[in-house]
């Protein structure tokens, strides 16, 4: 184990360079950014608009921008004043230990830089700290209460194969993964959003919240949610406001988890040692269980590792649709600012939460499968 656990830490180190190479290239090589907003400004705006060229290269070394590619991904990477201690005055004119600098200490120590449009000033890391805890409230929740009913209706419905339960689950699935998660999300606004919806017209239903945390008095008389007018941006506060987007969440990926419980225990209910153990005068229950459970969960914890990144990239469409401000409409409105520093942090913490979950992945199959061994 103590062998394999180096091997792949070692792989990961290199899929994570090589991951934080790709990320710093493209978005280079991508169109607009601060300065090219700045020489179209200067360009096309009034006299007193615009900007020389001289103001424009001290902006773009206040920003970092004044080195090449190459230079910029090792200055980005290593801490931009790594070159105070080169000595090299040809990579930087002006000293990163002043009390005015920008300078970042790099991603491998932490720093990410400041940023430059969302926050503008602000430490990177202190950004998508802020933006954090809305994600983790709603990404944790639609994960525990999806692999809380999905794996149970999984199983039931690979044992009742054929049943008018699993032609359910199955139609249930399908629709669930065919469907838009813009278009449901929409959907679940029309019909429990706000007192305009009709189950609330129609039968007087609590309506709810449509996202959009904020700690202002919530305008939602004539409902049981009058609670929240006294206790604005509480803990109940937050928890309502993550009803609609937890559920649409929750319900796609149910539909999806629910179909790969299904496909597995199907499989593994067909194989000898289940019919063994039916053989031998084990309950039914048992059989299921404990001997056919643990080897049908492989395939979802494929599955369900990688959702460690999401836990913490958030749902991109869902939180934009809902207003949620959450890491995925932080990304959205970042990548929009051309805010780089923030989109290129959240692009590489997550790409080192996939190697992570991967390597979790792997760990778990020894723990549900005792056949599978790490060598």
């Amino acid at each position: 184990m103590t062998n394999y656990l180096i091997r792949r830490f070692f792989q990961m180190s290199l899929v994570v360079i090589a991951a934080s190479m790709a990320i710093y290239f493209i978005l280079w090589l991508a169109p607009g950014g601060p300065l090219d907003e700045l020489r179209m400004a200067g360009a096309g705006g009034r006299a007193n608009q615009g900007f020389t060229e001289e103001q424009i290269a001290r902006i773009a070394e206040y920003l970092g921008l004044h080195r090449g590619p190459v230079w910029g991904y090792i200055a980005w990477l290593s801490g931009e004043d790594w070159f105070d201690d080169i000595g090299r005055a040809d990579l930087q004119t002006s000293s990163c230990r002043s009390v005015e600098s920008t300078c970042s200490r790099g991603v491998l120590r932490g720093d990410f830089g400041v940023s430059w449009n969302v926050a503008r000033g602000s430490p990177v890391g202190d950004v998508l700290l802020s933006r954090l805890r809305n994600t983790m409230i709603l990404m944790v929740s639609a994960t525990v209460i999806s692999l809380v009913i999905a794996i149970p209706i999984g199983i039931v419905s690979a044992v009742k194969q054929y049943s008018r339960l699993d032609y359910f689950v199955t139609t249930f699935s399908f629709f669930g993964t065919a469907m838009p998660v813009f278009w449901f999300g929409l959907m679940m606004i029309i019909l429990f959003g706000g007192n305009q919806s009709p189950l609330f017209k129609a039968f007087g239903f609590p309506y709810l919240p449509t996202g959009n945390v904020v700690l202002v008095r919530s305008p939602l008389p004539g409902s049981l949610l009058d609670l929240l007018n006294a206790i604005p941006g509480s803990t109940l506060d937050i928890a309502v406001h993550a009803i609609l987007p937890t559920m649409v969440l929750s319900l796609l990926y149910m539909a999806g988890w629910s179909r790969f419980m299904r496909t597995a225990m199907l499989e593994v209910l067909r194989q000898d040692y289940v019919r063994t153990a039916r053989a031998k005068g084990l309950k039914e229950r048992v059989v299921v269980l404990k001997h056919a459970m643990r080897n049908g969960l492989i395939p979802l914890i494929t599955i369900v590792v990688f959702q460690i990144p999401g836990i913490f990239g958030g749902a991109t469409i869902t939180e934009t649709v809902f207003n949620w401000p959450g890491m995925g409409f932080l990304y959205v409105y970042a990548l929009g600012a051309n805010d780089y520093p923030v989109a290129m942090a959240f692009l590489f913490i997550s790409a080192v939460l996939v190697v992570i979950a991967s390597l979790i992945g792997d760990v778990l199959y020894t723990v549900v499968d005792p056949r599978i061994r790490l060598s």
